[in-house]
């Protein structure tokens, strides 16, 4: 069964997951995101699989009681820390709030997925890109990932408009359930934020837009991109000291071996709503564009990835802008750069993002760039983002003794 964490929930596709298992003599389960949200996700697969010790409802009763309770703690204790203790202050300026007192549902949900771990562990065969075989041979033999963190300093005038819009929304309301979206589609460029009118006007030419309204986030973007569309190989790039400008990384080559393709790019864009802006400044630099969303059809979703995956210097389009709509299971190892424009808020999403082209069958060198605007909410999310990959790690981090358990073969999550 493959993306078996689907079936995380008690509902229809578990009872359907559940039936299917009853009528069979060996189950082979498949994710590479058993936790997608929450402790309790694990605890309802292993009911579903039939791993031994996860039939105890009264038990799953407690697991959902000890979390619960630990939220209520934490959630009172925020009350209590008031407007200094606040989390969204730490958003708002890109760093943790050292006034946020301690929380308690990270150490219960920790004991919890350590438990269950040791349950699943007799069960599980983990694969990942350091998997070797009998003889203790890579299985993909691919090269390892770089990633480039490019560490931007806004320009004087889109801080000062963030930090006015920072205000107005911590004074209407701060713990709005839409600040996320409309707090950082403004850091793209002002005039995408909802309370502008959201009404973004293709600059009249580029000699405009880097004079008098570019933005640093969408300027490096297309600088980074336009770096590796020149030549294929291309040495990555780092920011300079300044924020602003791009710089070769130190001792690094460009790779002028001959893969018979030429690179693509991958640029992932939180908001779809946004790609417009996207794709008008890169047409400025002479880079055509196109896009993976949801409101399109599967025929021209198809027709979407086939342009992409036969594209050449000469025909089709080499950058493709994609989504968090329809990214599971897509394979786009025919690109080997990727450009993460918005932090993604799971350490798990991160990883299947950065899964669409660092996978079989990639043969070239991979480049991952995050662009993360300083003193912004990018700080602050690229943090949490990976302190979620706690909860994940608190299960697939196993110790060599539990990794080494013998396996019942009759069922595996994989």
């Amino acid at each position: 069964m493959d993306e078996a964490h689907c079936a995380r929930k008690h509902n229809h596709i578990h009872r359907a997951f559940r039936g299917l298992r009853e009528r069979t003599t060996a189950l082979v389960a498949m994710t590479a995101t058993p936790i997608t949200t929450k402790a309790q996700d694990l605890y309802i697969m292993g009911q579903w699989m039939g791993v031994p010790n996860f039939d105890d409802h009264k038990e799953f009763l407690e697991l959902n009681k000890e979390i619960n309770r630990a939220n209520r703690q934490d959630s009172k204790a925020l009350r209590e820390a008031g407007i200094e203790g606040n989390i969204i202050r730490g958003v708002f300026i890109g760093v943790r709030n050292q006034n946020t007192p301690a929380m308690e549902s990270p150490t219960v949900t920790r004991d919890w997925m350590i438990k269950m771990r040791e349950r699943f562990a007799p069960h599980v065969i983990r694969r990942t890109i350091d998997s070797v075989d009998f003889a203790g041979k890579k299985l993909f033999g691919m090269l390892p990932y770089q990633e480039h963190t490019l560490k931007l300093q806004m320009y004087d005038w889109e801080m000062g408009a963030l930090r006015s819009f920072a205000k107005d929304l911590v004074k209407e309301n701060p713990i709005a359930s839409n600040f996320y979206i409309e707090f950082r589609r403004s850091m793209l460029h002002p005039m995408l934020n909802p309370k502008n009118g959201g009404h973004w006007k293709k600059p009249e030419s580029l000699e405009k837009w880097q004079n008098t309204e570019t933005t640093i986030k969408l300027d490096t973007l297309a600088r980074v991109v336009h770096h590796h569309l020149e030549k294929n190989g291309r040495a990555p790039l780092a920011t300079d000291d300044d924020g602003k400008t791009l710089t070769q990384v130190p001792n690094a080559q460009d790779d002028d071996h001959d893969y018979g393709d030429d690179d693509r790019i991958v640029i992932y864009s939180a908001f779809p709503s946004s790609n417009q802006a996207i794709v008008d400044i890169l047409s400025l630099y002479g880079i055509e564009v196109i896009e993976l969303n949801g409101t399109m059809t599967l025929k021209k979703r198809q027709a979407a990835i086939d342009d992409f995956r036969t594209s050449t210097r000469m025909s089709g389009h080499r950058v493709l802008i994609i989504s968090n709509v329809g990214m599971v299971g897509l394979n786009l190892a025919c690109a080997n750069i990727m450009v993460i424009v918005d932090t993604t808020w799971s350490a798990l999403d991160d990883e299947q993002l950065r899964g669409r082209i660092f996978r079989y069958p990639q043969k070239k060198q991979v480049h991952f760039y995050r662009l993360i605007a300083l003193g912004t909410p990018d700080v602050f999310l690229n943090n949490i983002s990976f302190d979620k990959g706690q909860l994940h790690s608190a299960f697939v981090g196993c110790a060599r003794e539990i990794r080494m358990c013998k396996f019942d073969f009759k069922f595996y999550l994989i």
